[in-house]
């Protein structure tokens, strides 16, 4: 796994917003989001295939070719090899939300959502290692990641559930902001303002 961030610059999405109540579209943005995913389902069959999903995101992202399939793989909970339109929804609320530096945000209110897709196998608990395959897709640094697992995983079994990961979420972002005001200040430049959350118990 390699640290780094992940850059969105989709000009489709520039014209998209996220609720600031609920991080969630609003009726006509949904409305722009299914006629863009019928655009790229050039079969007519309601549902993306692997070519076309990477097609859009080489666009959208500049993720490599192995995390895109690799986000494919993780959106493909049925492992049916095609993605609907309500995964494909879930996944433009998610760039959005790391376009907009509102990761924290989508994954509190998301939790459970978020939480059963990095979940890969099922087990109904993260493993360290499941984090690390998936947490570029929210800006997650890999060391800051290490770190504070071990914080959170109140347990000792080397994997959080729901709850654990609940907090470790809300904690690895916060240490991301630090990293990247850390980052800014070395190379000198202005620092931006971190989002506080009066909903976050660890600011």
């Amino acid at each position: 796994y390699t640290a780094g961030t992940m850059k969105v610059h989709s000009r489709f999405l520039s014209h998209l917003r996220l609720d600031q109540s609920y991080s969630l579209l609003s009726g006509r943005d949904i409305s722009i989001a299914l006629e863009f995913f019928k655009a790229l389902d050039i079969r007519g069959e309601m549902a993306l295939d692997d070519i076309q999903f990477y097609a859009f995101m080489r666009t959208a992202t500049d993720l490599s070719k192995d995390k895109i399939y690799g986000v494919f793989d993780m959106l493909d909970v049925d492992h049916s090899g095609l993605l609907d339109f309500d995964e494909f929804y879930l996944l433009i609320c998610i760039l959005i939300a790391v376009r907009d530096k509102q990761e924290k945000q989508f994954i509190y209110r998301h939790s459970r959502s978020v939480f059963e897709l990095l979940d890969a196998d099922g087990s109904n608990n993260i493993s360290a290692e499941e984090f690390e395959s998936f947490g570029f897709l929210f800006n997650f640094d890999g060391g800051a990641a290490r770190q504070i697992f071990k914080e959170f995983d109140i347990s000792g079994d080397q994997e959080l559930d729901y709850h654990e990961f609940k907090m470790f979420a809300m904690a690895c972002i916060d240490r991301q902001n630090e990293i990247e005001q850390k980052r800014r200040r070395q190379r000198g430049d202005a620092e931006e303002p971190v989002q506080a959350c009066s909903w976050c118990p660890l600011q």
